[in-house]
């Protein structure tokens, strides 16, 4: 915890997660800890992120571990769509475990450790977003149906960066259209014929058309939540991306139109 606060900025909360899993027969922990809370956007951020394992792991293997979990995660969040000069995460091994020796990172006995590495890593890199300068809404865009993952991280990205979509979603109102218009300048192949929209569960557009039973008081009455679901269906293919990110409010001017570095 104390690691967490010395970090922290701008953040109001101290940011850290922790697993344990086993490689082989041996039970290892994973720990992290991260801070960020304004000029989030990847690949260059203002972002720390320190992860520490008693694996007794080489040093290439947790590198293309973390690389490859780093996608999903910390590179799948923007607060306002700035950057900075420094970005990092890190992962550190102090082999106290004295696990099962792995030289490779496909080995299948690193599969449980794999999926603690990327549960450590969504869990701060989600805290990251919902802890952004002057949020009010945590704000998840998943986008599935797409060619390609890259399509589909390119449309969840226009959507979570559009200041016209993140003010919306911070005065509650059911603006699906900033939503469309966000869709379409990220200049991705659409096909309209399987096209659809939904926040959270509720639909608004389904095979290119706006629902018949669309209800606008209900939609109005789902933006007053705190965490929001924005899902999209391209129609295209087969893949997905989910980026993680916040509202735009009144604080968050306030906050950096008084801060001075």
């Amino acid at each position: 915890m104390k690691a967490a606060l010395g970090i922290t900025t701008t953040d109001l909360k101290p940011k850290l997660a922790m697993e344990e899993c086993n490689i082989a027969s041996t039970k290892v922990k994973i720990y992290g800890v991260a801070k960020g809370s304004g000029m989030i956007y990847p690949n260059m951020a203002t972002t720390l992120g320190y992860i520490f394992t008693d694996a007794d792991l080489p040093s290439k293997v947790l590198q293309k571990l973390l690389k490859k979990n780093i996608e999903t995660t910390f590179n799948a969040i923007s607060c306002d769509g700035d950057t900075s000069t420094n970005d990092m995460v890190s992962i550190f091994s102090t082999g106290v475990a004295k696990n099962y020796r792995i030289n490779s990172f496909t080995d299948q006995k690193l599969k449980d450790f794999d999926q603690a590495l990327h549960s450590v890593l969504l869990n701060l890199s989600k805290r990251v977003a919902a802890d952004g300068e002057g949020s009010s809404k945590f704000i998840s865009v998943n986008v599935n149906f797409c060619k390609t993952q890259e399509e589909a991280k390119k449309v969840a990205f226009s959507i979570a960066n559009s200041p016209l979509v993140k003010t919306a979603i911070s005065g509650e109102d059911p603006n699906w259209g900033r939503i469309i218009m966000a869709v379409g300048k990220s200049y991705v192949n659409i096909n309209f014929n399987k096209f659809s929209l939904r926040f959270g569960q509720l639909k608004i557009i389904e095979k290119g058309q706006l629902i018949n039973s669309y209800n606008e008081d209900e939609v109005a009455e789902y933006m007053k939540n705190n965490l929001i679901d924005i899902n999209i269906e391209i129609g295209t293919g087969k893949k997905s991306f989910t980026v993680y990110t916040m509202d735009l409010t009144k604080k968050y001017i306030e906050i950096n139109s008084e801060y001075r570095s």
